[in-house]
């Protein structure tokens, strides 16, 4: 195990009003090498997700697949592929993991595709536009890794269910999301919609709230949920431009929401943000993302990626905060790198402690905690 501990030099307390956070800083600078650039195994991979036993499931851009690797980083199975066939995409937001299926978006076909954990096409769910603000045609893909954005994106929960955006043109809603089964049954709305949110992009209200350093309105809706590992029926919903963590039910009922507190690594999110948007004019913006993604452990841990500032980084380090079961920041871990970038792209093996990390060279490394 090879960590140590730093102190946190000028924080004061915190509960869960947003003030600085006394969290204590984990450095992680030793890593294992799961997968090397040079077994050209990988070309772009996207997202990974850990099955808790032996294989990462990574989804490469370049391959439009998902590749199960084991141990030792070699290919055990492949899921999906480019083409309109079954159990093909022809794009790809995020990848979903249960102890039965695996899940594929598309968001080109409007589907998310189910996969049996051997290989086989077990079958989609057609979510069209329903609940769907229109999808633009995919830009050019960045030829290193880089997190997707998976804000109000369709979300697979751990009982196999779908999260599906409410927000539509020329559609009433109350909430975020639509929580919806297989057959496409909706079940509950999900997801409080913060005050002053706004759903169209008004670029004059935008430039106007960056001269003030405020979050624009079209930021504030912006939230991505998480399973919790300790209770299927619960879900963590982090809402990034502010940030905020709220703890859901299945059946739609809020059952706490916290602030999250300060901390250098989420100031310097903003101080990028409000510099570099005060550089722009015209219909030009960039992402307000303080986290990511993020994964839940057995016992309802939270553990949350800060995103990465644009294309070129101060620091090729890496930032991951622990939360409890209640939402209360705990530790931060800083992921040390001397020789690459450590794209924003992450899962844990909570049985032996390791955190899988995503190089911008197409490696995954394995980092000890």
């Amino acid at each position: 195990m090879a960590f140590g501990i730093i102190g946190c030099q000028g924080d004061s307390a915190s509960d869960n009003d947003g003030a600085p956070s006394t969290a204590e800083v984990a450095t992680l600078e030793e890593y294992n090498t799961v997968v090397s650039y040079e077994d050209g195994i990988l070309a772009n991979p996207a997202a990974m997700k850990y099955d808790g036993d032996s294989l990462l499931y990574v989804y490469d851009v370049e391959k439009k697949q998902v590749l199960a690797l084991n141990e030792n980083g070699e290919t055990a199975r492949e899921f999906g592929g480019e083409g309109r066939g079954p159990g093909e995409v022809l794009w790809f937001n995020n990848i979903y993991l249960n102890s039965d299926y695996l899940y594929i978006v598309d968001p080109v076909q409007f589907r998310i595709i189910r996969y049996t954990l051997d290989g086989e096409v077990d079958s989609p769910l057609d979510y069209g536009q329903k609940g769907s603000l229109s999808m633009p045609p995919p830009g050019p893909q960045p030829g290193t890794p880089r997190a997707k954005n998976i804000t109000n994106k369709p979300f697979v929960t751990a009982n196999g269910n779908v999260l599906l955006p409410a927000i539509g043109p020329e559609k009433d809603f109350n909430s975020l999301y639509t929580l919806a089964d297989w057959e496409g049954k909706e079940l509950a709305e999900i997801g409080e919609i913060p005050e002053g949110s706004a759903f169209v992009l008004d670029y004059k209200q935008y430039q106007a709230a960056v001269n003030e350093r405020e979050v624009p309105a079209y930021y504030k809706p912006n939230v991505f949920p998480v399973n919790d590992g300790a209770s299927h029926d619960e879900l963590y919903f982090i809402y990034t431009a502010f940030p905020k963590v709220m703890k859901y039910n299945t059946s739609g009922k809020k059952l706490w929401e916290r602030d999250v507190p300060e901390t250098t690594e989420l100031d310097s999110v903003f101080t990028h943000f409000y510099e570099v948007s005060g550089r722009m004019s015209g219909k030009s913006r960039i992402g307000l993302d303080t986290y990511v993604s993020g994964v839940s452990s057995e016992k309802g841990r939270l553990y949350l990626v800060v995103g990465k500032n644009g294309i070129v980084e101060v620091s090729n380090n890496l930032w991951i905060h622990e939360f409890t079961k209640k939402g209360e920041l705990s530790r931060r871990f800083q992921l040390v790198s001397e020789d690459v970038n450590l794209a924003a792209i992450f899962d844990i093996d909570f049985a032996n402690q390791r955190i899988f990390v995503v190089t911008e060279e197409a490696e995954i490394r394995a980092y000890p905690f």
